[in-house]
């Protein structure tokens, strides 16, 4: 068994360290997944952007068990069922950790672009909730909600199907 990740701001990078390290299983980035066998049994870790988890697609062809989405919400967004429904998760495990995100000014190109017109159109919400002004903040100043008792579940789910 393996872990592999898409990470492209370091907060799902830190979890597959993280979860490397409690298990004692390899953790390689998607990029290096030629060097895996299709038949290894894999823990994917992928970060969320509009409710897709990135990186998943390029797994397709292999053995993953058990599929782990990041975002900076306090859960899947829109919801899981809708999460797992447009990523294509069928009879496999889900799991959603927080992660986090860099501040706006960090980011660069379409990225930027991007979230800079989310957080003018929640900002002019009429109706902002307590979720709505935490991710304003969350996005203009950045987050970094990775725990390690965010992988509890994950570890829980691990021990009970011996894999």
């Amino acid at each position: 068994m393996v872990i592999v990740y898409e990470s492209k701001t370091g907060f799902t990078r830190r979890y597959a360290d993280m979860l490397s390290e409690k298990t004692g299983i390899k953790a390689f980035s998607v990029k290096d997944i030629s060097r895996i066998d299709k038949d290894e049994e894999i823990i994917f870790l992928g970060w969320m952007k509009v409710g897709r988890i990135q990186g998943l697609n390029k797994l397709r062809e292999y053995n993953v068990k058990v599929v782990c989405a990041t975002g900076t919400a306090r859960t899947a967004e829109p919801d899981t069922e809708t999460v797992m429904a447009r990523n294509h998760i069928e009879n496999i495990p889900f799991f959603y950790l927080r992660g986090g995100c860099l501040p706006l000014k960090e980011l660069r190109g379409l990225d930027r672009i991007m979230l800079s017109m989310f957080v003018w159109m929640l900002k002019h919400r009429k109706d902002k909730d307590e979720e709505t002004i935490e991710a304003i903040d969350h996005i203009e100043n950045g987050f970094d909600g990775v725990k390690e008792e965010n992988l509890e579940p994950v570890l829980e789910w691990l021990k009970k199907t011996n894999l």
